[in-house]
């Protein structure tokens, strides 16, 4: 009787608990008890050989003294039968169709007392809480937490809010929290990171429509050439005083636009998720790696990326790099862009340094 009934009775508990641990599986609709049912008569069947073979050599030396559960093939066969499919299908069938006072089934209170659905973990909880909060300052706050955790499921949501916050890369209070939080796990979200950057389409890299030349190349340049010219050719010619307050205008305004060009342009809100991975990279202490060092030669060398990111990749390679590099970053001095220059002499100068110590050391 035990080897008849175990089987259901196990696989009956075992189902009725997977099913309140999987959100897809409804035991209230016929689809869900169809399910149930399949699965009930294979896990029975499945116990009852395992059960019948355990006990076969006890049964089979007590021969034909054994009044039931012989262990002839014919007499298995009968019991796998009947343990395995007509009794789960049978108990299925009461469990749905004996009725109990206040027109319950077995089947519904078991349901309804069957073991409850696992709490959404903390990390995730708090990831979305993250994503419905209004308050910038309130996002901040979750993410400070989900830093704190140092566990892989809150550095799953903290992808998760850079992939589906759209304030993630807009460079403000948010946007620096995250790439923080990030940093702080280190290798694992380098790895994960790098990923996400290699899957940027090019339409997405934002350089191939750009204008180009600076701002002073396009608005200043052609028209304070002319004027140079026409004021030369003048007579009388114009005093040296005028010149030298023309050259000092046109100095000031090349000035004007290339700092104006390195602000505007090297935040992350303005070259989005390249520009963000960059700078959470540039954030993690990792000055000896070399996966990374050739991620950065790379990226500054491409031409398809804008000149913030390309910016942001020579700072890493200043981090990163080695003293065969300085010669690489010196070539960017000769860089038409602004941005390319600057972001050059503050890799030179970090690189320098890195060097400078380690020769000390030695």
């Amino acid at each position: 009787m035990i080897e008849l009934f175990l089987p259901v009775a196990l696989s009956f508990a075992v189902l009725l608990v997977l099913a309140g641990y999987t959100q897809h599986w409804d035991l209230h609709s016929s689809v869900g008890l169809g399910v149930f049912g399949l699965l009930l008569v294979v896990v029975s069947l499945v116990i009852s050989i395992r059960v019948d073979a355990f006990t076969l050599g006890r049964r089979a030396q007590r021969g034909r003294k054994q009044l039931l559960n012989r262990a002839d093939s014919r007499s298995r066969l009968v019991k796998f039968i009947l343990g395995g499919v007509v009794i789960p299908l049978a108990t299925l069938a009461s469990a749905n169709r004996i009725e109990l006072p206040g027109h319950q089934t077995p089947m519904s209170i078991a349901i309804r007392f069957r073991l409850a659905r696992p709490e959404m973990a903390r990390a995730e909880k708090l990831g979305n809480a993250v994503l419905r909060a209004q308050s910038p300052a309130a996002k901040v706050q979750g993410i400070l937490a989900l830093q704190a955790m140092r566990s892989g499921d809150a550095l799953d949501q903290l992808l998760h809010i850079l992939e589906a916050d759209p304030a993630a890369l807009e460079g403000g209070g948010e946007s620096q929290a995250l790439s923080q939080a990030l940093a702080s796990y280190g290798a694992d979200a380098r790895v994960r990171l790098l990923h996400r950057f290699d899957q940027v389409s090019p339409n997405e890299r934002g350089s191939a429509t750009a204008p180009s030349g600076g701002l002073y190349e396009r608005y200043f340049s052609a028209d304070f050439d002319g004027l140079k010219r026409e004021i030369e050719r003048r007579t009388p010619p114009a005093s040296p005083g005028d010149l030298d307050r023309l050259q000092s205008t046109r100095a000031a305004l090349q000035d004007i636009s290339s700092r104006f060009e390195i602000e505007t342009r090297s935040g992350p809100g303005n070259a989005g998720l390249p520009a963000f991975v960059l700078q959470t990279l540039l954030q993690m202490d990792r000055s000896q790696d070399r996966d990374l060092l050739a991620f950065a030669r790379a990226t500054a060398a491409d031409g398809a990326w804008s000149e913030a990111v390309r910016g942001q990749a020579l700072l890493l390679v200043g981090k990163t790099g080695e003293k065969e590099d300085l010669d690489t970053l010196y070539g960017y001095l000769d860089s038409p862009s602004p941005l390319l220059q600057a972001r050059a002499m503050q890799a030179i100068a970090a690189l320098e340094s890195k060097v400078s110590a380690a020769v000390g050391k030695e």
